[in-house]
């Protein structure tokens, strides 16, 4: 299961630098919350979420209540800072589904490069998969080795820095399969970090992605183009801007897509504390809302604050 919230929180300013094969470890910042946050309950249109954190910010803990029966918990651990253990579990009507629910098993190895090892096995004690992570002295992924019932494969990843312009070839069984290049551009006197990222399958182009990002890494612009090998062309899918108000909260977005266009709107109200984090969103024209519910920890002398939900009528700002 894909949480939805969970992909929402994450999007505003991660790069694609961040090649999804590597081991993803959250913290508090990656929710859009800061401070030293120990839970935040979330109200979506779709059901509930719940993520907890220790007071080193990581997530220990993640709930996913689409019902008062059916629910996703994923629990975290950790020795060091370095992710050991990764566990989803699955719940259908009240009981424990043991079927879907799955275990990540992390070791590490520093004894030469550094090497990490992933065991995903079912809760009926089954190898669904083993990842091999090989890191080089500058902590970058070069290697990863996956074998699953499907086979083996093997990618590659190699970095090559020219002045401004840092190039990551990643390559599937020798063949290219990703293309990242990130450049700085200036634009009215203003710098900007400029992503491109093209995808390939087989060694042969497809796709790519162009995002933005400001001086303060948060991302302006996201395109998405399709590669048309027939006519050699790239032929536009989705084009979204985000623009911030002085505070640096998300304000506007505007999507362009080939049948049509979408501006909206971004309303808030803040708990009120040093965090200053938001505990309510409401997104124009279709008023739909999402409200969250923050705990933090004691030591930063933070009280937790909640919300009285008022239902928004249809129409109405």
């Amino acid at each position: 299961m894909i949480k939805k919230f969970l992909f929402v929180c994450l999007v505003w300013g991660i790069s694609s630098m961040v090649f999804s094969q590597d081991i993803e470890i959250f913290k508090v910042s990656d929710f859009n919350l800061k401070g030293k946050v120990e839970s935040c309950f979330v109200i979506t249109d779709y059901g509930k979420e719940e993520y907890y954190f220790n007071p080193d910010g990581f997530l220990t803990k993640s709930v996913t209540r689409y019902n008062d029966t059916d629910y996703e918990t994923t629990n975290y651990k950790y020795i060091n800072g370095f992710l050991k253990e990764r566990r989803i579990e699955n719940y259908m009507d009240g009981s424990f589904d043991r079927a879907t629910s799955i275990a990540n098993f992390y070791e590490i190895d520093t004894t030469a490069a550094k090497t990490i090892t992933e065991n995903i096995v079912s809760y009926e004690k089954e190898l669904l998969e083993k990842n091999i992570y090989t890191y080089g002295e500058d902590e970058k992924l070069i290697k990863l080795v996956r074998t699953n019932t499907s086979g083996i494969d093997e990618s590659d990843f190699e970095y090559i820095n020219n002045d401004s312009v840092t190039i990551v070839r990643k390559t599937l069984n020798t063949l290219l399969s990703k293309l990242i290049t990130t450049s700085e551009v200036i634009e009215n006197g203003q710098k900007f970090k400029k992503v491109i990222s093209e995808n390939y399958i087989e060694g042969n182009l497809t796709a790519k992605t162009v995002e933005v990002f400001d001086v303060n890494n948060k991302l302006t612009l996201h395109k998405e183009l399709m590669y048309d090998s027939s006519t050699k062309k790239w032929i536009p899918q989705k084009e979204e801007r985000y623009l911030y108000d002085e505070t640096g909260v998300l304000a506007t977005t505007k999507t362009k897509k080939r049948f049509g266009d979408l501006t909206q709107e971004y309303i808030y109200q803040f708990d009120g504390t040093p965090a200053n984090n938001w505990v309510k969103e409401i997104i124009t024209p279709n008023n739909s809302y999402t409200t969250r519910r923050i705990k933090y920890y004691p030591s930063a002398k933070i009280e937790t604050i909640e919300v009285i939900e008022t239902e928004v009528e249809e129409g109405k700002n």
